[in-house]
């Protein structure tokens, strides 16, 4: 449908933007000032998914009567909630600060903590503007508001503000979001509503909050437990890395999960339409995400050291390694799309209560060895628990794991195809070339050619899917 590809276009020119003034600063700081931006970006992402992701999911599952008063609780239940982590941030910003063994988190987090309330402003209106599938209209403005924020920050780090370069980005970019948000769905949100129909919204609000704030712990934990045993410079190493991935992630997967839990809505009453659809999506999900990661993995070096400079080619390795984890992304994406789609949010709940402590166990057994075993260990967690995600959504797919695999495998190994040939072309057969850009933009460009000549060959019916999707013919998709 269209609303896949503005909301490709939306999600994707923000992550442009954030991703450009990410690579300037770290081209300007050293390994410890990311580290500790990063350390104090996991504390104000933690606030901002408890504060707002729950409500807006509230919205979007509303039946159309009930639309309006749960908007009105859910708009002043964001804005409360958000207030009140802020607050709790700012109290606890010292003793974060001393277990992480750096004074200077303390004003980053306290500052990154009043982000929170703007983000709250436009989250219901945001969450009802995509409910009618308004996607253009918020991608232009968010485009607008990615690029007022990229400005300021380019030029608060050409200032010397440092690390508070992305702060001050982060600020500016909530800040023009929510106004854009209000206006792309003018709406002023009375408090007319009672208690009783705040609690209806909350407990299903709270319950998707947690599951997510547990999501976000889960893919940050690593960050934490590497500057705590570590320190703040392996962090920023693994942060670089896990940036560069986590740009892929939400450029080729966001979308189409976002998407999905309006399609999966519409549809959940029938479960045969309801099994192909989340078929078709995972085999769309791969052609598109796949060469990403393993292309990224094939050409890291010379793509690192265009992007960061020499200083960070460290990360090279760190990079490879994470682009593995591209299957269970794929996977804890479109699972909780599913749950949230049928209102399941104690499944969600539970799952990512368990993936918790699962992470958490793995990590702190491999964290005294090194950061390199943290990795490892985090690769070997999402790959464990794909078979449970599969059994927990199944009542609603009717789809088992070999069948997921299955929609997956033709995409997979045209994309693991093209790395290889990508890999030995950039490594030896572009070696005599030593402008590293051309050497890039070769491999790059062969890259696609290959993958996209083996998929038309393997799996010409994923093409179609795509296109179907993009051009808003959902009923033929579904």
């Amino acid at each position: 449908m269209a609303s896949a590809l503005w909301s490709v276009v939306r999600i994707g020119v923000d992550q442009v933007f954030s991703f450009v003034v990410f690579v300037v600063v770290a081209r300007i700081l050293g390994p410890v000032e990311v580290g500790l931006f990063a350390l104090g970006m996991i504390v104000s992402e933690m606030g901002r998914i408890f504060a707002t992701s729950g409500f807006s999911d509230a919205v979007t599952k509303a039946r159309e009567d009930d639309e309006e008063i749960v908007s009105r609780a859910a708009f002043w239940g964001n804005m409360g909630m958000a207030v009140a982590c802020a607050a709790l941030i700012t109290m606890l910003a010292q003793p974060i600060s001393w277990l992480m063994g750096s004074d200077r988190l303390e004003g980053v987090l306290i500052a990154l903590a009043w982000t929170l309330p703007i983000s709250a402003g436009g989250a219901i209106h945001m969450a009802r503007r995509l409910r009618r599938f308004g996607h253009k209209t918020l991608a232009i403005r968010s485009i607008i508001a990615g690029l007022i924020g990229s400005a300021a920050a380019v030029w608060a780090a050409h200032e010397n503000f440092g690390v508070y370069a992305l702060v001050i980005q982060r600020f500016i970019t909530e800040l023009v979001t929510m106004l854009t948000a209000w206006l792309a769905f003018r709406w002023w949100p009375s408090v007319n509503f009672t208690r009783a129909q705040l609690m209806e919204v909350l407990p299903f609000s709270v319950s998707m909050s947690a599951s997510k704030l547990i999501g976000v712990i889960i893919s940050r934990v690593q960050d934490m437990i590497i500057g705590v045993f570590v320190g703040p410079a392996s962090v920023g190493f693994y942060r670089v890395a896990r940036r560069t991935i986590d740009m892929l992630s939400i450029g080729t997967l966001t979308p189409i999960s976002t998407v999905s839990v309006n399609l999966f809505v519409t549809i959940r009453e029938d479960q045969a339409r309801v099994k192909q659809t989340f078929v078709r999506l995972l085999s769309v999900a791969a052609a598109v995400s796949f060469p990403a990661f393993f292309g990224l993995a094939a050409v890291a070096k010379d793509l690192v050291a265009i992007l960061y400079g020499e200083r960070w080619l460290d990360v090279v390795p760190m990079m490879q390694a994470l682009s593995l984890f591209c299957i269970p992304s794929l996977f804890g994406l479109l699972f909780l799309s599913m749950l949230t789609s049928f209102g399941q949010s104690k499944k969600a709940l539970r799952f990512t209560t368990i993936q918790f402590f699962v992470t958490v166990a793995f990590a702190l057994i491999a964290a005294p060895f090194g950061v390199w075993p943290i990795i490892l260990s985090l690769l070997a967690r999402g790959y464990v628990m794909i078979p449970y995600q599969i059994k927990l959504i199944e009542p609603h797919t009717q789809c088992s794991l070999s069948e997921a695999g299955l929609a997956m495998l033709r995409p997979l190994v045209a994309a693991l195809i093209m790395a290889v040939a990508c890999y030995c072309l950039a490594t030896y057969g572009l070696a005599p070339i030593h402008n590293a850009i051309l050497r890039l933009v070769t491999a790059v460009s062969a890259g696609m050619i290959i993958y996209t000549a083996v998929l038309f060959l393997t799996d010409r019916q994923s093409i179609i899917w795509l296109i179907q999707l993009s051009r808003s013919r959902s009923e033929k998709f579904s």
